[in-house]
């Protein structure tokens, strides 16, 4: 399945680092929704008919805010990739060897790629002999992308939901997340986001849903989802997150997210949604420590 993104004003990138998109690449929801943030600059890209790879440096805010991109990291480069993860994996080395050649190394410290492109690599790196780092060992998370351009239907209990403004409501955000997703991504206090939640009948907030706003007019990433364990099978993920979703589709053309691949429950309910699953992602950072990006940007991180 892919998104429909003709038609919803969300323009496709003809251009990447000097040269001209195929319309495959140019039009699809990653690529499209990752370059319309502004956090990177791209140096090189490569491309065939099964995947596409970018490589990114990060570009700094110069107004005092926290850069676009969450990890800016100035001492490496970036690497973005879509499609099938066999022709990731050799685009990969193709990419190793047009740098050498030029004598620029990788300097990946950073990305996010097709799920099964480490699998691919070591097929044609036996051992890892060859393999640029930080490809050379396993990733460090699994995560799948998601879209919509389509505003979900109603949803039973959504006139619990209301979203959260006003004073001490990032607070009230970070208690409930403390039970409900302790590991979110996106804060409670992050000043571009909007957030989301469902009351219990004793007033407590017992689900929430963020929104990132990085860039004004542009898709927004929704992140920090989550519900108390015990309240948890009572469509309450579902009316935060269509609320959160409906309000991000009436001001720009496409709504986001970012879910670890484990996660089926999770899964299940933003199908339902209407959700589309648009790219399967791998990634690699610097640290054991490595995380996908489950606030849902699937830029190299």
């Amino acid at each position: 399945m892919t998104l429909a993104l003709d038609g919803h004003g969300l323009a496709p990138v003809t251009d990447m680092a000097g040269a001209s998109l195929p319309d495959r690449w140019a039009r699809h929801p990653v690529v499209v929704a990752e370059h319309a943030y502004h956090g990177w600059d791209a140096s090189h890209a490569w491309w065939d008919d099964e995947a596409f790879l970018v490589r990114l440096r990060w570009r700094e805010r110069t107004d005092g805010a926290r850069p676009f991109a969450v990890e800016a990291d100035g001492t490496g480069a970036s690497l973005l990739g879509v499609g099938t993860p066999g022709a990731a994996a050799r685009l990969l080395l193709r990419a190793r060897d047009e740098l050498r050649s030029s004598g620029d190394a990788m300097g990946v410290r950073r990305a996010s790629l097709p799920r099964g492109t480490h699998a691919a690599l070591s097929v044609l790196t036996p051992g890892g002999v060859g393999a640029p780092a930080p490809f050379d060992r396993a990733p460090g998370g699994a995560w799948d992308w998601f879209g919509t351009t389509v505003a979900p239907g109603e949803q039973p209990g959504q006139d619990r939901v209301t979203e959260l403004v006003g004073p001490g409501s990032g607070d009230e955000v970070a208690r409930a997340l403390a039970t409900a997703n302790p590991h979110g991504e996106l804060s409670p206090h992050e000043p571009r986001a909007r957030w989301w939640g469902w009351r219990g009948d004793d007033g407590v907030l017992r689900g929430v849903a963020g929104a990132s706003r990085r860039v004004p007019g542009q898709p927004w990433v929704l992140g920090s989802i989550g519900t108390d364990p015990a309240w948890r099978g009572r469509g309450i993920a579902a009316a935060v997150t269509a609320a959160a979703t409906r309000a991000g589709l009436e001001e720009v053309a496409m709504v986001t997210l970012g879910m670890y691949a484990h996660n089926d429950a999770a899964r299940r309910v933003y199908a339902r949604l209407g959700f589309t699953l648009a790219q399967r992602f791998e990634s690699w950072r610097p640290t054991r420590a490595a995380r996908p990006a489950p606030s849902g940007r699937a830029s190299a991180r």
